[in-house]
């Protein structure tokens, strides 16, 4: 039931490119995971539009291309909906963990580690985007690839999936305190990159 449904959906595009402006209430989010686990397929195709939705904003700025984030996202979004029925404590932390090991996974198949090259790095966005947004989005992709994993893992948390200091500390399962401190390196590292390459700065 799981593989078939999810299968389906992530075949289909269209339904993929919708997930853009799903967004659920934490309440109903726990009873639709509840009646995702029992095999509902209204509940799993909802939650696979939330969960491509979250996914791919967290993969996006750690891959190279888009289409790898499209491709790596759906790949996730499977693993999750067959795992669901054992899913235990905090559902972000896991759907996030599940997420962080499929990018790991994806840069060893490429033989690259965490390394990108700027030169390397596709001038992407959807097309209504200009051309100035587009330089700004790859170049913030060269400068996260230089953070260290978690350090990575807590700007895009923090800054692109906006969630909250205490949110992030639940999900990566580190103090508050530990969440501050990386957050403090992560954007000295950027700072400190992007001086170095001599972008503009806003202060």
């Amino acid at each position: 039931m799981y593989v078939l449904q999810v299968s389906v959906f992530y075949f289909n595009r269209n339904l993929m490119n919708e997930s853009a402006s799903v967004n659920i209430e934490e309440q109903n989010l726990k009873e639709i995971i509840n009646n995702a686990k029992n095999g509902d397929d209204k509940a799993i195709e909802e939650l696979c539009r939330y969960l491509y939705n979250k996914i791919y904003g967290y993969v996006f700025y750690r891959v190279k291309h888009r289409e790898d984030a499209e491709d790596l996202t759906g790949e996730v979004v499977l693993k999750i909906i067959k795992n669901l029925k054992n899913q235990g404590g905090n559902f972000y932390a896991w759907i996030y963990k599940i997420a962080s090991n499929a990018i790991i996974d994806y840069h060893r198949r490429k033989k690259s580690g965490l390394e990108m090259s700027y030169e390397e790095l596709p001038q992407e966005l959807p097309a209504d985007d200009n051309h100035k947004e587009i330089l700004r989005v790859d170049r913030l992709k060269e400068a996260m690839a230089n953070l260290t994993k978690e350090q990575a893992d807590v700007i895009t948390l923090r800054f692109i999936q906006e969630y909250g200091i205490k949110e992030v500390a639940q999900i990566m399962k580190k103090s508050v305190g530990a969440i501050k401190v990386l957050q403090f390196r992560a954007l000295k590292s950027l700072r400190d990159y992007f001086k170095r390459k001599g972008y503009e700065i806003k202060d």
